[in-house]
């Protein structure tokens, strides 16, 4: 029985790791341009902000923060961020690699 589980055990330490890690450069890519996307997202939501006392009653009738921002906002959060975590590599680019 011992020498069974011996056999097992230097077999599966032979074996190599099968593993490899998911991400390649295109992934950190599209994640660097998500994180870009977001960031005009909140630049263009921060046009709004004034510091003025008499523009503070008007300051959300800028048409860039109040439609465009969300929009940009929610296509670098909900679209590209996440494709840019699922993308897998393709069987043409394991053998390129």
């Amino acid at each position: 029985m011992a020498k069974t589980l011996q056999s097992k055990s230097k077999a599966a330490a032979n074996k190599p790791a099968m593993w490899q890690y998911p991400l390649t450069k295109r992934n950190y890519l599209l994640f660097a341009a998500g994180l870009g996307v977001i960031t005009v997202g909140f630049l263009l939501m921060a046009t709004a902000i004034t510091d003025d006392p008499v523009k503070y009653q008007t300051a959300w009738n800028n048409t860039l923060a109040v439609s465009v921002a969300p929009i940009v906002l929610v296509i670098g959060y909900c679209v590209i961020i996440p494709v840019a975590l699922m993308m897998r590599k393709n069987d043409q680019d394991e053998s390129t690699n």
